[in-house]
C-alpha cells in the first residue's frame, strides 16, 4: 500500500487541516458572511462557460461555490436540457427563486414567464433581469397551484426553501400571505397557446402546479416538463411521489430520467430521489439530450 493511503498518513493529513477548517468555520466564513450582508453592493458568481449568474446573499453559500466549482445547484440539469430548447420556446418557470435559471432560460428561447411569491426573490430577480438587459421575461408575484387563491408561504431560513407547507427543508422564520393563480388560468388570460417547456420547483407542492394545468396536459399543449422530487421533502407535509406522477401518467404523459430511462412500474411506486423530466413523446427529447460534467446535486 503506498504511504499516502495508509492510516496514519491521511490521520497525520487530516490533523494537520483540521485547525484550517476550524479557522474557517468559526472565523472566515462568519466575516464574510457579516461583509455580504453589510454591504450596499451585490456579489455575483458567474459562469462564463455557461452564461449563468447568480447573487451571493451568504458567505457559506460563497464558500459551496468554490469548492463545487458550480454557481448553481441546477448546473447539472441544465446542460441536460439545453439542446432540447429553441428560440421559438415559451417557458414557464414555476419557482424562478432568484432569477438565475430565468435569466439563462430567456438567453435561449423565445420567452419565459417566470413565478415568484417571496418579495425578497422577486427584487434579486429584477435587479439581475436589469443587470443582465433581459427583456423576454414576464416576471409575476404569483405562487402556481390547483386553485386562484391565497395561501401562507413559509418563509425558511434558506431563499430556496420557501414553500407553501411547513417542510423539512429548513426551519421556518415566518409566514407570510400570497397570491395564487393557476396554470391554465394564467395561460388563459395572457394568450398563451401553448408551453414548450414547463420547469417546476416549488418545494413539495409540485403536485398541485400540475393539478393547476388540467386543462394544459389533457389538451398535451405542454411539451417538456421538469420537476423536482424529494421524498423526505413530501413526506414532511404528508404527500407522495404518486401525487406528483398522477396528473401526468393521467394526461399519457411518460416519467423519464435526466439520462433517457422511463420509469419502470416498480420506480414509479418508489422512486429515488433525483429530478425527472416528462413528455408525451419522450423518444424525441430522450436521443436529444445533453451531456454533463458537473455533479448530479
Amino acid at each position: 500500500m503506498p504511504l499516502k493511503d495508509s492510516f496514519p498518513y491521511r490521520a497525520l493529513r487530516y490533523g494537520l487541516r483540521l485547525p484550517g477548517r476550524v479557522y474557517s468555520a468559526y472565523v472566515t466564513e462568519p466575516i464574510i458572511k457579516r461583509w455580504i450582508k453589510q454591504s450596499e453592493l451585490m456579489v455575483y458568481v458567474h459562469d462564463p462557460k455557461r452564461g449563468l449568474l447568480r447573487p451571493v446573499i451568504e458567505g457559506q453559500r460563497l464558500k459551496w461555490t468554490l469548492k463545487e466549482n458550480l454557481s448553481v445547484d441546477a448546473t447539472y440539469w441544465l446542460d441536460v436540457i439545453e439542446p432540447l430548447l429553441s428560440e421559438d420556446d415559451v417557458v414557464f418557470d414555476v419557482g424562478t427563486n432568484i432569477g438565475t435559471i430565468a435569466n439563462w432560460l430567456a438567453n435561449r428561447t423565445k420567452h419565459v414567464h417566470a413565478f415568484e411569491p417571496h418579495p425578497s426573490n422577486l427584487e434579486m430577480t429584477r435587479d439581475q433581469i436589469v443587470l443582465r438587459k433581459t427583456r423576454n421575461i414576464t416576471l409575476s408575484q404569483l405562487a402556481l397551484g390547483k386553485e386562484q387563491g391565497t395561501l401562507q408561504l413559509h418563509v425558511k431560513s434558506f431563499h430556496g426553501h420557501h414553500s407553501l407547507g411547513d417542510t423539512s427543508a429548513s426551519p421556518t422564520v415566518e409566514k407570510i400571505d400570497v397570491k395564487v393563480e393557476t396554470v391554465d388560468r394564467y395561460a388563459s388570460t395572457h394568450r398563451v397557446e401553448r408551453i414548450d417547456f414547463l420547469k417546476i420547483d416549488v418545494e413539495g407542492f409540485e403536485d398541485e402546479v400540475l393539478q393547476g394545468a388540467t386543462t394544459m396536459l389533457s389538451s398535451q399543449r405542454i411539451g417538456l416538463i421538469l420537476f423536482e422530487l424529494r421524498v423526505s421533502i413530501l413526506a414532511s407535509i404528508g404527500k407522495h411521489s404518486k401525487d406528483i406522477f398522477a396528473p401526468l401518467l393521467e394526461n399519457g404523459y411518460a416519467i423519464f430520467t435526466l439520462d433517457g430511462r422511463i420509469l419502470t412500474p416498480e420506480e414509479l411506486e418508489h422512486p429515488s430521489d433525483a429530478d425527472y423530466l416528462a413528455a408525451i413523446n419522450p423518444e424525441a427529447f430522450v436521443a436529444r439530450l445533453g451531456t454533463s460534467s458537473a455533479p448530479v446535486m
